[in-house]
């Protein structure tokens, strides 16, 4: 009798643990997909820079007036010079709305939406070392809702 109670407790503190790895995880995860928009929209390029990969894969959907669409691919060196360029910067307003929804992860593997009244983002991130909070986005593709004038 005694074992099965030690047993359930045990088990009930392992799970605690878990959970409360996940919750860390999660916050981290969330953490570095909030500052990557954040600083798209502050024009922070080194706190951009912090958020991507070296070989990052960004890419949207290229229109053209005939319907015909293409693959538009931006590299970390371009977003960061997008970025310090004041881009997203142009686009900030006050109570701005940042939604960010981990849709899932495992180990050190995340998959992110990103919703701002001017994007639609998925983002693949992953942890690259063991420090506690290095989550870096891997790749993007993103659809934009803002209208371009020609």
């Amino acid at each position: 009798m005694y074992r099965i109670i030690f047993s359930i407790i045990l088990l009930l503190m392992c799970a605690t643990t878990v959970q409360a790895e996940n919750a860390d995880r999660l916050a981290a995860i969330k953490e570095t997909a909030f500052n990557y928009m954040d600083s798209w929209y502050q024009g922070d390029k080194k706190r951009m820079k912090m958020c991507l990969h070296k070989k990052l894969a960004k890419r949207s959907l290229r229109y053209f007036p005939s319907g015909k669409r293409d693959l538009r691919h931006t590299k970390r060196s371009e977003m960061v010079m997008y970025t310090g360029g004041g881009y997203g910067k142009d686009l900030w307003r006050e109570n701005l709305n940042i939604e960010v929804i981990v849709l899932d992860f495992y180990k050190n593997i995340a998959s992110v939406k990103v919703i701002t009244p001017d994007y639609y983002e998925y983002l693949h991130l992953a942890k690259m070392n063991d420090k506690e909070n290095n989550w870096i986005i891997i790749n993007a593709i993103y659809e934009s809702n803002i209208t371009q004038s020609d």
